[in-house]
C-alpha cells in the first residue's frame, strides 16, 4: 500500500515536470516565431543579441497585459515586437510582425 502510494506520487512528479518543461519550450518557440527568429534549434544555437531580445519581448508583454488587459493578445504581440525592435535589438527586416 505504501510502496503503491510513492509510485503514484513520483509518477505525478514526473509528470507535472514534464507537462512544465514542454509548456516552457512551447512558450519559447512560439516568442522566437513571433520575433521572426529560426523556431528550431536549442537555446545554445542562438546568439546573444537573440537572447536578450526574447527576454526583452517576455518582459514587454508581461508589462503590457498588466498594463492594458483589454488588448487582445494579437495587438500585445504586436507592441512588444515593436518594442524589441524599436530598442534596436533586432533589425527591422529581421521581424516579421504576426
Amino acid at each position: 500500500m505504501f510502496t503503491l502510494m510513492i509510485g503514484l506520487s513520483a509518477t505525478g512528479i514526473a509528470a507535472s515536470v514534464g507537462v512544465g518543461l514542454a509548456r516552457s519550450q512551447r512558450r519559447k518557440r512560439n516568442i522566437r516565431q513571433a520575433l521572426g527568429l529560426p523556431t528550431t534549434g536549442g537555446d545554445r544555437a542562438q546568439s546573444a543579441v537573440h537572447q536578450r531580445a526574447i527576454r526583452e519581448y517576455a518582459a514587454a508583454e508581461a508589462r503590457i497585459r498588466d498594463r492594458s488587459p483589454h488588448l487582445s493578445v494579437g495587438q500585445r504581440r504586436d507592441l512588444a515586437v515593436n518594442l524589441v525592435r524599436a530598442r534596436g535589438l533586432l533589425p527591422a527586416d529581421e521581424c516579421r510582425v504576426h
